[in-house]
């Protein structure tokens, strides 16, 4: 906090701007982590359930029709 005093006193208005942006930056970056986890979370649900998904043949599909 010190050091941001400091640079405010010395460098005036660029100082508060700079003080600004690197807190923004600091933010976005936070959340860009957040939501390329929560991408990544979603990803891998839906593997889960294309995994979970067989793909029958026309003939073994036509089988099991005919005893139901």
């Amino acid at each position: 906090m010190k050091e941001a005093l400091e640079l405010i006193k010395k460098h005036g208005a660029t100082a508060v701007l700079l003080i600004w942006l690197y807190h923004t930056h600091s933010r976005v970056e936070k959340l860009e982590h957040k939501l390329y986890d929560c991408l990544e979370t979603k990803r891998v649900s839906i593997q889960r359930k294309i995994m979970n998904v067989a793909i029958l043949p026309k003939k073994i599909e036509n089988e099991t029709e005919g005893n139901s």
